[in-house]
């Protein structure tokens, strides 16, 4: 989700050419280049959420990168921000419930939370590997806390939450203390989400 110019979902294809992908980018005309660009690729012109409809989208246009649901914490100064309507969706509904999901990548800058609310029941049926960004300036912008988002992953989903350097070393998953420090304090905001049984490559 929030496949952008496909830089992450290029890589996605090499490593698993057969099988299924599916991408999604709400913005226009990224979703028509990503089509041409990834033909075999399933693309939905769709901000994913809690709910469906349509919502109002920031699109920065000199950084299309930072697009999104709502305003976040920008990392460069004076963005161009134009707020255009696009169609709002939930993976659950888009998803057909036989289809197996592996592995789920979430980066809608700050959308994370509501994205994994409409998903819940594909992820409880699959159990499949996330990816996501998260902190204060993203993700805390749309009236989320860190507990709220750790008490999705954990408590809602079951899931283990933790860094990829975490992950791979074997490390303890993530307390909600550690994340809410980090939340605020750096200097991780991407996460890997993972049932209790996976176990790391270096295992």
């Amino acid at each position: 989700m929030g496949a952008h110019t496909g830089d992450i979902l290029r890589h996605m294809v090499a490593i698993a050419p057969d099988g299924s992908h599916r991408a999604f980018e709400a913005l226009p005309h990224l979703a028509a280049e990503l089509r041409k660009r990834f033909p075999a690729v399933l693309v939905h012109q769709v901000a994913v959420s809690d709910s469906r409809g349509e919502a109002d989208f920031q699109y920065v246009e000199n950084d299309p990168a930072y697009s999104g649901l709502r305003r976040r914490v920008y990392d460069h100064p004076d963005p161009r921000v134009l707020t255009i309507r696009v169609p709002v969706a939930t993976l659950d509904e888009l998803i057909p419930t036989g289809e197996r999901i592996a592995f789920m990548k979430i980066d809608i800058e700050g959308g994370e939370y509501h994205a994994l609310k409409g998903a819940v029941s594909t992820i409880r049926r699959w159990q499949p590997v996330i990816v996501f960004e998260a902190g204060s300036k993203s993700t805390g912008q749309y009236g989320v806390s860190p507990a709220d988002l750790y008490a999705l992953v954990s408590e809602t989903l079951g899931y283990e939450l933790s860094t990829m350097g975490r992950w791979l070393g074997r490390t303890p998953a993530m307390t909600l203390q550690e994340f809410c420090h980090n939340w605020d304090n750096g200097p991780d905001f991407y996460f890997i989400a993972t049932p209790p049984s996976t176990i790391s490559p270096s295992a």
